[in-house]
């Protein structure tokens, strides 16, 4: 019977600084499909998602995880690699995940190392030698690099590849160039106050990127670069003492002095963990957003001290064409008699035992239908390799569909709790009943009014809560770049809202 195994794929884009020699995907994909060719039928491989600028000394990888994860429930007989140390290059993690592999019953192979047998004692002292070697090789390599940064930074070269406005790097130092007064000038006017959102828009006018805009937190990070008060400075990742920093303080021409780039941090009295002045954070913090862009609304506060959720307007990846401010206690008032009016007619949810039969049925199926088309060598002798591929997608959808369906039925089932009423979700406090509203809601969506004053639009037409799994899957995230993209609320919401407006009048 012919064994089903992962094909996996490394590569670390350090190069041979640190001793890995770039070993390309393409490379190790054929070395791989040529072992199992040659196996005369007993191995089949499926090629699992190349796993990109991830270091072999750690085995908590994404795509290695999940090949570990089909291996334990018994999706898979098995993993191929190219050559061992793809596999790992720490001697203790692959010695028990090599462990493991084993006691699943399932196959360990290296493509270009066939004679090695792990499942022998001495195919297994030679391959723990070789790991040995390896981690080694590794510790070794990363010694070196490591002396080789004190040494750059110690003659004032910058290591970093990305660039900084105000300087440019010539022969690996930092000279200030003509945006250097735009800089200095940010700092001034932080030191004055100024906020984030007023600074971006000084710097798009005089300094504008290359490639998208300044927005307020990439004006924040620039200003908390040391690099303007004449620093270099590295991290470096040592085995023994951890993380060692290595810092020049004279390593090229400041920018500004050090009281001035102290004033241009945030402000120290703003809280910390997420609160500002002590305060509890809004009930909707985290769980709003604007239709314009799809990115989370901050907390504000209005001409008359009235507390606001706003749009930021401006992001890393662009402008929001129609920014959104709403009063926060208004939007608080309504999600949560919307959340309430579930609570006061919600009895404990039953699970469907039906329907979990039938969903879990479907989804027992889906599996065994994919397992069966990807052991079918005669359908692949007969669709070719891009025919058979494009099938298969269609086994792997219809399972990612039952498990998904099953998921979302697990999602209902959780969201009741017993003795949950109205009184009691009311007598929380704010953290409570966010984490509550939370359980519910995946997020909720506003818009900019199309009036103002007394002809402001009601909640139910500016709003639309996403209950829990209704959320895109794309919503834009901290600290990643997400592109701008206006939610669509559609028709029949807004003619509900209307109604819904009419019955609270």
């Amino acid at each position: 019977m012919t064994k089903v195994l992962d094909g996996y794929i490394r590569v670390s884009q350090v190069g041979a600084r640190e001793g890995e020699g770039f070993i390309s995907p393409d490379v190790q994909e054929q070395a791989i499909r040529r072992w199992a060719q040659q196996s005369g039928g007993r191995y089949e491989v499926v090629i699992a998602e190349h796993e990109l600028n991830v270091s072999g000394g750690t085995m908590d990888r994404p795509v290695f995880n999940e090949i570990m994860q089909r291996i334990r429930s018994g999706k898979s007989d098995g993993i191929v690699v190219f050559k061992l140390d793809r596999f790992a290059r720490s001697l203790l993690g692959a010695i028990s995940t090599l462990a493991e592999i084993g006691e699943h019953g399932a196959i360990f192979a290296s493509a270009t190392e066939p004679t090695l047998d792990y499942s022998t004692p001495s195919g297994r002292a030679f391959v723990q030698q070789m790991f040995v070697f390896a981690e080694f090789v590794r510790s070794t390599s990363k010694e070196a690099w490591a002396t080789a940064q004190r040494h750059a930074v110690e003659r004032g070269i910058h290591i970093a590849p990305n660039g900084y406005l105000g300087y440019d790097k010539v022969n690996g130092r930092l000279v200030p160039n003509s945006d250097a007064p735009a800089v200095v000038e940010v700092f001034r006017r932080r030191g004055e106050g100024e906020s984030w959102g007023s600074l971006a828009e000084y710097l798009n006018r005089v300094a504008p990127k290359p490639e998208g805009i300044w927005a307020g937190a990439a004006v924040q990070r620039l200003c908390s670069k040391r690099v303007y008060v004449g620093e270099a400075s590295r991290y470096v990742a040592q085995d023994v003492d951890g993380r060692g920093a290595i810092v020049n303080r004279d390593a090229h021409p400041a920018l500004v002095t050090e009281p001035e780039w102290g004033a241009g941090q945030m402000n120290p009295r703003l809280a910390v963990g997420g609160r500002r002045d002590g305060q509890p954070l809004p009930l909707l913090a985290g769980l709003i957003r604007c239709a314009g862009c799809r990115f989370a609304l901050s907390s504000a506060r209005g001409p008359k001290g009235e507390r606001l959720y706003r749009c930021r307007t401006l992001h890393a990846s662009g402008r929001c064409a129609s920014p959104t401010s709403v009063m926060a206690d208004a939007l608080d008032e309504h999600v949560q008699e919307v959340v309430l009016a579930h609570i006061d007619g919600m009895t404990r949810l039953v699970p469907d035992s039906g329907e979990r039969e039938r969903l879990t049925a479907e989804l027992t199926q889906a599996r065994v239908d994919r397992e069966d088309f990807r052991r079918d060598r005669e359908a692949r002798r007969k669709l070719g390799a891009a025919g058979w591929h494009e099938f298969l997608d269609e086994y792997l959808r219809a399972v990612g569909d039952a498990e998904d369906a099953l998921g979302l039925l697990d999602a209902r089932e959780g969201v009741a709790v017993d003795g949950l009423t109205r009184e009691h979700f009311l007598s929380l406090p704010v953290d409570d009943r966010r984490e509550v509203l939370a359980g519910f809601i995946d997020t909720i969506m506003v818009r900019r009014s199309r009036g103002r004053g007394p002809n402001v639009d009601p909640m139910e037409i500016r709003s639309r809560i996403l209950w829990r799994g209704e959320a895109p899957a794309d919503l834009p995230r901290p600290r990643v770049t997400s592109p701008v993209i206006p939610f669509d609320f559609g028709e029949q919401h807004v003619e509900a809202g209307m109604v819904a407006a009419q019955h609270a009048a």
